[in-house]
């Protein structure tokens, strides 16, 4: 049995159709784990929920470098957040258990969204959102620092990491990421 109705269109993000009559209903299939429905403004498409845009399905790990490294790039489709959509992030690191410093950082281009140092810990978690302000290219986060990125353009997520000692290790061991 289908979740949507007959007469439903499926779409992938890119071949949508760039005009969205008011009040029609498409299916957009490559976005979240089973695709999302969006309904046409007049102008843009808008989702109908929220979705779980990703989930981290293994782990990921950093050893042997105190050098900031790239554990995982997320990336999202440009004009998905729309003028006042969030991104919800949400992680947990396990890593060696000792006064080391583990520093975890979150990247959207060259901005700093969200970062975190670990110590004396054997787990911790970073959780951050990211708020379009009623425009595509100006944000907040948690913290309420404003940041200046292009939303209507595809960009990536970015997560690092960072040990102070390259003996110790740093995993990635769950993420989730939700459009708002």
């Amino acid at each position: 049995m289908p979740l949507y109705k007959a007469g439903i269109i499926d779409y992938t993000w890119e071949n949508k159709p760039s005009v969205a009559p008011l009040g029609q209903i498409i299916c957009v299939t490559d976005i979240g784990e089973n695709g999302i429905l969006c309904r046409g403004d007049g102008t843009n498409w808008k989702r109908t929920s929220h979705i779980t845009y990703y989930s981290l399905s293994g782990t990921v790990s950093l050893t042997g470098t105190t050098t900031e490294t790239t554990l995982l790039t997320i990336p999202i489709k440009g004009g998905l957040m729309g003028l006042r959509g969030r991104l919800v992030e949400s992680a947990v690191f396990t890593m060696t258990n000792n006064a080391n410093n583990k520093t975890f950082r979150a990247k959207i281009g060259g901005s700093t969204i969200a970062t975190g140092t670990s110590s004396n810990l054997n787990s911790t978690r970073m959780d951050f959102w990211l708020l379009n302000r009623n425009s595509q290219s100006s944000q907040y986060n948690n913290n309420t620092t404003s940041f200046a990125i292009d939303t209507s353009v595809d960009f990536d997520l970015v997560i690092t990491g960072q040990l102070a000692n390259a003996a110790d290790t740093l995993t990635l061991s769950a993420l989730t990421l939700e459009a708002l």
